[in-house]
């Protein structure tokens, strides 16, 4: 069994089972029956009073043997309680047992004198336990425990001495005599038995330890009922014998002893509620003065006859008591020796917290304010993502309109040349091309963009739009640039950054309508495990800063936390739609990098961008060759799209720029399509979100069964099939919605052109 199973309550052994505690009621039943059966067969006749001897022996060895089993299973004052009832128990046994001898022999009456005695004086063992702390563990005595021993033991003395000695000292040998002196010995035994019950009851009222009241107050009881048999064992003295019928009295007092120790559970004990009364203190302390207070009443009626003897043990008593006062106090003044170092340290210790309790308060509240500012920046940043995902949604669901919108708009401006609607067509193509940039701010925001990254030199972008910049803010606006020398490389989609430069710019102009400082910074940092910790979207590491700062009015502490949601503005109606700013934290954040904005009303603002350095060469700036003016074709296009207008709209724009089109709403016409064509199809155009199988599980069957198609993917927004990390997979060609019919012809072309430059199969997966 581990120590787990066998602990219990503070280091308590496990209590056995319920049979296994149980077993000791068999053979004290067994041993109830054969004493009764003996007294009411034999009685007072041969072999009754030897056999009811024995039966007093085995009650006696079992109490020892169940006392000893509790005492095992005890802890601290109750272990060593019960070993020294064994030891008392252990005297009984042997007064038992010499009063068998002495039944069986018929020897002298000096050992049967012996038995009486130690019957007598067989519970004082256990009153050693009355000084002793609940808390007292076997093995702790100190000189206190030993002088108050001491007293028990001149206590012992003089009931000897008062109830015994003195009255039969100068009684002669006659049996009169001996029955005298039986009489004074049984009433002395009756004299000692009352005191210890009245002092063990005393002991468990004055305790709020449950086990110390459990204890003394269930030995107290029996001690109670011991006296009530002796008093009436007395009372008849001169006619009870051994094997009387008074037997089956003594039989009860031996089971009771076997009940208290059989029945001890001292975890159940532990767990019993406590009650308040005097203090353990005071029950502690009350004991050693009774106790000598006692001796020394004892003495005085000793005195009369043994003046020497009686102020030996008052000399004794008063000595252990003063010693006792002595030990104790040396005590007391060592706690209070120890208490008056510890109120001066305590005072130095006050005194160093007064002296940092203004520091500790400033740390606390510096703590707080950090721990409340990452909260706000959790929430801000799940706030953000969630307007993102709709926004995102959004968008796509718009750019199918706008395709739409946008493609026959365009094809009718083109047939309608000096027609009297071309001006009412001019204004709704305007109107969706507007509403189309409208929607890209929205997938810039919810970074669902294309990127098309390089890796190049924040610097050289600033100088190359410098010269723009200054056009896009007024003449009374002072702009400087800061470009720190040595910066380092960033890998981003170079349009992008600049659309992000020319937004921040045009709101710093909006906000110094009277003029003021414009100030654009770069340079290298790096971000600390501590500025991580206080902005909770940043990862420690090596940056390269963006910093664009303006004088003008600032922005309020409320607006602060909502400048980067889509449609939120604080310009006049009419004057900003609400989405330059989040298309800016799109932007930045599908890049990789941060944002941050400082601002102070009435004293300016400062947008910092930090987008992580890369060690890596610079990508040529040379802008990618222009797709072939001629956009027509003859080749065989299969287009996969759900959506019915857009669909019509792609079959119409194609078939006019001369392919051959083959049109499927699903998948599965795709693939029925692809299989029974006899000729050859040159291009996949295909959607890329549709419902069962997607636009890249589709071109991967296709190709499956005609490994030269080609793939052309369009979508409103783009997924996660064919962008990682909001960059498009290499040799895959892609066509961002909304489009027009010349868009749409032209990418076509540029995909088929550079297939047949770079062909392979599975370019597209």
């Amino acid at each position: 069994m581990t120590p787990e199973q066998t602990a219990g309550l503070g280091g308590l052994p496990q209590p056995p089972s319920r049979f296994a505690k149980n077993l000791w009621i068999l053979p004290v039943a067994l041993l109830s029956v054969a004493q009764m059966t003996v007294v009411f067969t034999w009685g007072t006749k041969i072999p009754g009073p030897a056999l009811v001897n024995v039966g007093d022996l085995l009650f006696n060895l079992l109490c020892l043997y169940l006392i000893l089993k509790a005492a095992r299973r005890s802890t601290h004052l109750a272990r060593y309680f019960f070993y020294v009832a064994a030891v008392s128990v252990g005297l009984f046994c042997v007064s038992a047992f010499i009063n068998f001898y002495v039944s069986v022999t018929h020897s002298s009456p000096t050992l049967e004198d012996l038995s009486i005695l130690i019957s007598v004086f067989w519970f004082c063992p256990t009153s050693l336990t009355l000084f002793l702390d609940p808390d007292f563990q076997p093995g702790r005595f100190d000189p206190i425990h030993i002088l108050d021993f001491i007293q028990i033991v001149l206590l012992w003395v003089v009931i000897y001495f008062f109830f015994l000695y003195m009255p039969s000292h100068e009684v002669s040998d006659s049996p009169f005599a001996r029955s005298s002196w039986l009489h004074e010995t049984w009433v002395g035994s009756l004299m000692y038995d009352g005191a210890m019950a009245a002092i063990f009851l005393l002991r468990a009222l004055l305790t709020n330890s449950p086990v110390v009241r459990a204890l003394f107050g269930r030995f107290g009881v029996f001690l109670v009922f011991v006296c009530a048999g002796d008093f009436y064992y007395n009372y008849l003295g001169a006619t009870l014998e051994t094997g009387s019928w008074y037997e089956v009295i003594w039989t009860f007092l031996n089971i009771v002893p076997i009940v208290i120790a059989g029945t001890w559970d001292q975890e159940k004990v532990v767990k019993s509620p406590g009650r308040m009364l005097f203090g353990d203190l005071v029950g502690n302390r009350l004991f050693p003065i009774l106790f000598g207070f006692l001796v020394l009443f004892l003495s005085l009626y000793i005195a009369r006859e043994r003046t020497l003897f009686a102020l030996v043990i008052v000399g004794i008593s008063f000595s252990a008591s003063s010693l006792r006062l002595v030990i104790a106090q040396q005590r007391q003044d060592r706690v209070q020796a120890a208490l008056h170092a510890e109120i001066d340290e305590r005072h130095r210790v006050e005194q160093m917290l007064r002296q940092n309790e203004e520091h500790l308060g400033e740390l606390v509240a510096e703590r707080t304010v950090k721990l409340e500012e990452s909260q706000h920046q959790l929430r801000q940043a799940q706030k953000m993502e969630a307007i993102g995902r709709l926004a995102g949604g959004i968008a796509h669901d718009f750019n199918n309109l706008l395709t739409v919108i946008r493609g026959y708009s365009r094809m009718l401006l083109d047939r309608a040349t000096g027609h009297e609607f071309r001006g009412g067509l001019e204004r709704i193509d305007d109107a969706a091309d507007r509403a189309a940039a409208l929607t890209s701010q929205l997938l810039a925001f919810s970074r669902r963009q294309v990127l098309q990254p390089k890796v190049f030199n924040l610097n050289d972008l600033v100088q190359n739009l410098e010269k723009m910049l200054r056009r896009l803010v007024t003449e009374n606006i002072e702009m400087r640039t800061m470009l720190a020398p040595g910066l380092g490389a960033v890998r981003a989609d170079r349009s992008q950054i600049e659309q992000v430069v020319m937004n921040l710019v045009v709101n710093a102009g909006d906000a110094m309508p009277r003029g003021g400082k414009l100030t654009l910074e770069t340079s290298n940092v790096y971000l600390d495990e501590a500025y991580a910790h206080s902005h909770q979207t940043v990862q420690p590491g090596r940056y390269v800063l963006l910093a664009v700062t303006d004088t003008g009015t600032g922005i309020d502490p409320e607006n602060l936390t909502r400048i980067f949601e889509p449609f939120f503005t604080t310009k006049e109606f009419g004057k900003g739609t609400g989405l330059g700013l989040s298309m800016v934290y799109g932007i930045v954040k599908q890049s990789g990098g941060n944002i941050w904005v400082y601002s102070e009303p009435g004293r300016g603002t400062s947008f910092k961008i930090y987008l992580p350095l890369v060690s890596a060469p610079f990508d040529s700036t040379s802008s990618a060759p222009s797709a072939n003016a001629n956009s027509r074709g003859t080749e065989t296009i299969l287009l996969v799209e759900d959506d019915e207008q857009v669909r019509e709209l792609a079959s119409e724009a194609l078939s006019a720029s001369g392919y051959n089109v083959l049109v499927a709403d699903t998948p599965d016409a795709a693939i029925a399509l692809c299989r029974s064509h006899k000729n050859r199809i040159e291009l996949l155009l295909t959607d890329v979100v549709m419902p069962r199988i997607s636009g890249p599980e589709l071109a991967a069957q296709l190709i499956h069964i005609l490994p030269e198609l080609k793939v052309l993917y369009m979508s409103g927004y783009t997924a996660q099939a064919i962008v990682h990390h909001g960059e498009l997979d290499a040799n895959t060609f892609f066509l961002q919605k909304p489009f027009t019919p010349s868009s749409l012809s032209a990418k076509v072309r540029e995909a088929l052109n550079s297939a047949l430059i770079a062909p392979g199969p599975g370019s597209s997966s």
